[in-house]
């Protein structure tokens, strides 16, 4: 048998788009799925993100010798900056004094060839600068500990005093003449925030502002003058190219859906629309050799070509990412997968994927970060989920959704389990920040707090015994900045006893419990970062950690097959594709075909007959995928 793709959620948010000066047109589109690369000026889109650490890319450079070293720079929330020096192939992340900030902007010297600069922009770390191809970084950090690098541009020249600016989002503009040596505060800017910066020569810089302007300066930085303002709007885009006659064009996009363009150095601006209705709203703008790729929140890219209007250009381009997934277990014949996403609500197929519909699509709620089904979900038609950390509840088999208010405060809860037993006992838990477990006994009518004596700590991850009903066993994982830990319940929930302790901060977890599960002895799976754990088969002491694969390959799922006894099935999801092991978790390997390689966020296995078991895998760029053996 082979993969098949049931779903790919094409579009998305594109956070920033950049265009090489080769022959093919390649460009690279920075999204929160990773990195996409088109190698025919923005017609199609591939994923090319292998090596990323985070999938959350904030923007992303390429060398104006690309045809010649393949150079491209990508800025990545959490993990850093990485490189890739393959034309996007592979990349690896570079350290700046041993740290990994939040880098928010990066630029690539125009002379990239001989003064090797590049130049990161960070999350409250300040500014940084390499002068050898990204092996070494200096940094400046000096005023700018609580501000966002929110635009960069380096201009022609600036290894011979040419100037690097650097805008805040508290609306501060830096300056440097000396190689990012110094830097000097620019006055005068009325406390407007620059989004975007171009340089379209030596000397004169354009930038975009939070209030909807349009500045230019013509002395390389120190002084700026207003061409182009909209009340309202904000410019997000400014870019660059060579256009087709022979001239230079300068583009900006707006958070209003305008593109605007220049060919007279920025002095003058005609407007158009980027969408027929100018429904979309932009977030960048690319430009070379006569074409502009406009980068949009939630509707992907747009791409303008010669004097024809922009048309959506987003093949290949599966940037919707998928948080959670759930299959409908209970009976033979029922086909429901009920897919969380991060901006297009609760996605529920009632024929095993072929055909879809959208049953919550509220951006008010915010990102659906937990989806789950009653055990008994073809009759009872109850579902329960997450949306922006408020509980969610169907009870109509996910055709409508309402929020179950009054449970946790402000965004607070992370996962959602139903008991086995749950069309008897009506038994079903919430975690939540603060250490706090919510249950129902009711079937979700009424709920009440649990305390655990966790203050302090997120509950990550929950899970109930397979004989709930008759062990009333409960396992749950918490964890804050400086640990995680396994607690243990064995009174359905009322009281609760530690049961494992790790002094690291693990970011996530995911438990599993097999059937042959006795509550003091396990097992229980437990993934966390890149391992999985489980107690030795007294119960007491330290949990053995196996990692599924060597590298660092993340796990941000693991699930055990429901013929646990028999085929001694465990999945896991990881940043490396889909891992399986027949040996009850103690041996991996890397499932092949099309996921290898790819970050998986969840995997689900169902027992279709006997001898026969259903994967479903989600990852989390925005696909879903079956396979069946």
């Amino acid at each position: 048998m082979s993969w098949e793709r049931l779903l790919a959620l094409e579009g998305g948010t594109v956070g920033s788009i950049a265009c090489a000066n080769d022959r093919a047109g390649t460009t690279f589109a920075a999204t929160l799925a990773g990195v996409f690369r088109s190698r025919d000026g923005g017609e199609r889109w591939e994923w090319t993100g292998n090596g990323l650490i985070s999938p959350f890319v904030q923007d992303v450079a390429v060398s104006p010798d690309f045809e010649r070293d393949g150079v491209v720079v990508a800025a990545t929330a959490v993990s850093g900056l990485h490189m890739s020096f393959d034309r996007g192939e592979s990349w690896f992340r570079r350290e700046f004094w041993g740290i990994r900030p939040t880098v928010t902007r990066v630029a690539i010297s125009p002379d990239f060839g001989r003064d090797q600069m590049i130049v990161a922009g960070t999350q409250r770390e300040g500014v940084f600068v390499s002068r050898n191809r990204g092996q070494g970084w200096n940094g400046f950090v000096a005023g700018l500990e609580d501000a966002e690098i929110s635009a960069l541009a380096i201009a022609p020249g600036a290894s011979d005093g040419g100037a690097v600016v650097a805008a805040t989002d508290s609306g501060t503009l830096l300056r440097s003449t000396d190689a990012c040596r110094s830097w000097e505060r620019v006055e005068g800017l009325d406390a407007d925030p620059i989004e975007c910066l171009a340089w379209i020569g030596r000397e004169t810089a354009v930038a975009g502002t939070v209030s909807g302007r349009v500045l230019r300066s013509t002395d390389g930085g120190g002084r700026w003058e207003t061409v182009w303002r909209s009340e309202g709007d904000t410019v997000n885009g400014i870019a660059m190219s060579a256009s087709g006659s022979g001239g230079r064009r300068v583009v900006a996009a707006t958070g209003r859906g305008r593109l605007l363009q220049s060919s007279d150095g920025a002095m003058t601006w005609q407007e158009q629309p980027i969408a027929p209705k100018g429904e979309v709203s932009a977030l960048c703008v690319g430009a070379s050799k006569g074409r502009a790729l406009i980068g949009t929140d939630r509707d992907g890219v747009y791409r303008l070509s010669g004097h024809s209007p922009p048309t959506p250009a987003n093949a290949g381009l599966v940037n919707r990412p998928i948080l959670d997934l759930a299959v409908s277990r209970s009976d033979a014949g029922d086909d429901t997968v009920v897919l969380g996403t991060l901006q297009d609500g609760v996605l529920v197929s009632r024929d095993g994927g072929s055909k879809w519909s959208t049953t919550l699509d509220d951006p008010g709620l915010g990102p659906i970060t937990a989806v789950r089904l009653s055990p008994g979900f073809s009759r009872d038609g109850i579902a329960g989920g997450i949306a922006g950390g408020q509980v969610i509840w169907s009870a109509d088999g996910a055709r409508s959704w309402v929020r179950v208010g009054g449970l946790t405060d402000d965004s607070g809860a992370n996962v959602l389990e139903f008991s086995p037993d749950f069309a008897s006992d009506g038994d079903v838990a919430v975690g939540a920040q603060d250490g706090m477990l919510l249950q129902s006994h009711d079937h979700g009518d009424s709920w009440r707090s649990v305390w655990t004596g966790l203050d302090g700590s997120e509950v990550l991850a929950l899970a109930y015994s397979p004989h709930f009903g008759q062990d009333r066993a409960m396992v749950a994982a918490a964890g804050d900045a400086q640990r995680l830990m396994v607690i243990r319940s064995t009174d359905a929930g009322e009281t609760w006893m530690p049961w494992v302790e790790y002094d690291t901060s693990l970011g996530w977890a995911s438990l599993a419990i097999p059937p042959s599960f006795k509550p003091d002895v396990g097992p229980v799976l437990l993934a966390a970062r890149d391992r999985i754990a489980m107690p030795p088969s007294s119960g007491r002491g330290p949990w053995s950690g196996l990692r599924v694969a060597e590298g660092g390959v993340a796990i941000r799922q693991v699930t055990v097959s429901p013929a646990f006894g028999r085929d001694g099935l465990v999945a896991a999801a990881t940043s490396d594709g889909v891992y399986l092991s027949n040996t009850q978790g103690h041996d991996w390997s890397r499932m092949d075909g099309p996921l290898a390689g790819r970050a998986v966020e969840r995997v689900s296995i169902t027992e279709a007959a006997s001898d026969r078991r259903t994967l479903h895998a989600a990852v989390g760029s925005g696909e879903l995928w079956r396979f069946s053996a």
